[in-house]
């Protein structure tokens, strides 16, 4: 019986691999190498590819879209990663696995019903945002496909405050930049005092994303700004991101064929990553419930409710069959609280005051830390220097010794002599008399 529960359990692994081998090779064989020389993939790729990490979704007015999986509830794009400059303009280096493909082809936009999604495209750039500059700070938002391309032309940006991302002007260059950010709460108020910057141009038919000026940036932050070349990284190399390596940085750009190809739903791979029907419309009501909490006006009870239809979409395959939900019961009203918890944006400015209270202790700390090695290295230095004066004393000659010390071991002696008994004479303890000497006895006779 345990022999054949064995053989059981090998059957699913070989199983399970073979189908992870199998997903992962029919992925790779979507990359082509086309009569230039140059890796080439069509939009099926970007199903197939980004089904593991997101969903795909279907809007009335884009097709179908991508929206990440497993993701804060304050997640936006170009936000995990940093900003390098190369001989393309200003490149977004991301953190996230799918970032080869979400923020160099297409765009993105946020969907009143689903949240941020992103549409896929055919055309490469080192990113597609929109550019903020102004009051010290820098911002970016990804720009929607609503926003045409002109090259060499300042683009006509509308977008709302919320949907950027700014941070100090002599930050930009930071390697993360998730320490810097403004506060949700903070964004309209500097994007008021900010100007838009946003400027695409071709070179090379090579797309240029010029965004905020390179030598005012320098004399801003106070060294020269690095530039990299882009070189193309190879195609099992893309979830890792961008390979950055003395002055290049290797990225997975392929070129996008424009063929029809067939739709997530009949592609072998994608078709998991589908939702669609009722886990569609459990989604669209976490969202909208997650949009509402936002502001303070959903209660605890409703919180709990969106959790749940959370985990229950996480769980249910694409096309559930859902049982209808039973007329006849009673329908639970959420209890009324009197305190409502503080909205996210309060908590996020509570967390940020913590923080600097907690840096300003770690550095009053360092400091009195630092000031404590400073005493305690002069202790020992005047340590080191009573040590040394007293062995070039011990060295010196008796007659070169101060007066004091003289002085000194002359009433030493002096003690040691009084303490010292005076010496016996040698008859000591015999009787008085003729002194009795055996050889001047005279011979008996």
């Amino acid at each position: 019986m345990k022999t054949m529960r064995t053989l059981f359990l090998s059957l699913i692994l070989l199983g399970v691999a073979a189908g992870t081998g199998y997903a992962a090779t029919s992925i790779s064989a979507g990359i082509h190498i086309g009569p230039s020389g140059r890796t080439s993939v069509d939009v099926g790729f970007f199903y197939d590819d980004l089904a593991t990490y997101g969903n795909w979704v279907e809007r009335p007015n884009y097709g179908w879209a991508w929206r990440p999986r497993a993701v804060a509830r304050s997640w936006r794009p170009y936000q995990a990663g940093h900003w390098v400059w190369t001989d393309e303009g200003w490149t977004w280096i991301s953190d996230e696995p799918y970032g080869w493909a979400t923020y160099h082809y297409g765009r993105w936009y946020f969907d009143p019903d689903f949240g941020w999604e992103w549409i896929p495209g055919d055309q490469w750039a080192p990113a597609w945002v929109a550019w903020q500059e102004g009051a010290d700070y820098v911002g970016w938002a990804p720009l929607p496909p609503t926003v045409d391309f002109r090259p060499g032309i300042e683009l006509s940006v509308s977008l709302a405050p919320e949907l950027y991302v700014f941070v100090p002007e002599r930050q930009f260059l930071a390697p993360r930049l998730s320490g810097y950010f403004v506060p949700r709460a903070d964004c309209v108020r500097v994007f008021q005092s900010t100007r838009n910057i946003t400027r695409y141009n071709v070179v090379n038919d090579r797309v240029f994303n010029q965004g905020v000026a390179v030598d005012r940036l320098q004399q801003v932050v106070g060294r020269p700004v690095p530039r990299y070349q882009i070189a193309d990284l190879n195609a099992d190399q893309r979830h890792r991101g961008a390979l950055v390596a003395q002055n290049r940085v290797a990225i997975f750009r392929p070129q996008v064929d424009k063929v029809k190809v067939a739709p997530p739903p009949s592609r072998p791979i994608a078709k998991r990553a589908v939702i669609a029907g009722a886990a569609a419309a459990a989604l669209v009501a976490a969202h909208h419930a997650n949009q509402a909490r936002a502001t303070g006006n959903v209660p605890p009870a409703a919180a709990r409710q969106t959790k749940e239809e959370r985990r229950q979409i996480a769980q249910a395959p694409p096309n559930p069959k859902v049982k209808p939900p039973n007329r006849g019961a009673r329908e639970v009203q959420p209890v009324p609280q009197a305190q409502k918890p503080p909205p996210p944006i309060q908590q996020q400015e509570a967390r940020q005051q913590r923080n600097q209270q907690r840096q300003a202790e770690r550095q009053a700390a360092q400091q009195k830390g630092e000031e404590q090695k400073a005493q305690r290295q002069a202790a020992q230095q005047q340590r080191a220097e009573q040590r040394q004066v007293q062995r070039q004393e011990a060295q010196q000659p008796r007659q070169q010794r101060p007066p004091e010390r003289q002085a000194a071991q002359q009433q030493g002696q002096q003690r040691q002599a009084q303490r010292q008994p005076p010496p016996q004479p040698k008859n000591q303890g015999k009787p008085p008399g003729k002194p009795q000497d055996d050889k001047q006895k005279p011979p008996q006779q």
